[in-house]
């Protein structure tokens, strides 16, 4: 896979559909990698779909006509600046560079739009996705937590600041 190939676009709330395919996808694939689960994202209506895409920017890369991966950036007034969310590239574009075009995404927009600082949560375990986050600016805050209540896993938080 040629990098240049690949298009990283900003989906938009008719394009729902997309977004919600490319979600469930994540979440069959490493689920242990996020804070929902499959059986959630399937049970949520074209309504609810179509709401997530209105308060966030959620990014898309394809190829060939083929959805290869999705990040999103989700604005966070009350803690400023944004929070880098549902990252997540397909098995077959795995190492190709998808995934720091997609993390550019939301470097780029968030500066675009006057934020100063990213934030995101790595899950323990996924020395892979941190690698990628250190290679594009971000560093470990010292916070960690519960990837969601209830749940022994942890995630570690990091920031990047623009």
């Amino acid at each position: 896979m040629n990098i240049s190939t690949i298009d990283i676009r900003l989906l938009t709330a008719d394009e729902w559909a997309v977004f919600r395919r490319v979600r469930l996808r994540a979440l069959a694939d490493t689920p242990q990698f996020f804070g929902s689960t499959l059986a959630e994202a399937q049970a949520r209506t074209e309504q609810d779909w179509r709401a997530a895409l209105l308060d966030r920017a959620q990014f898309v890369a394809t190829a060939d006509g083929a959805e290869l991966g999705t990040v999103a950036g989700l604005p966070e007034p009350e803690r400023g600046g944004v929070h880098l969310i549902s990252m997540w590239v397909a098995p077959e574009a795995r190492g190709t560079g998808v995934s720091d075009l997609l993390v550019r995404a939301v470097i780029d927009w968030a500066a675009a739009g006057g934020h100063t600082v990213i934030r995101l949560e790595v899950a323990d375990g996924n020395p892979v996705a941190e690698r990628l986050y250190i290679r594009n600016g971000f560093v470990r805050t010292g916070v960690s937590g519960p990837i969601r209540p209830g749940d022994p896993r942890l995630e570690y938080e990091m920031v990047h600041n623009l």
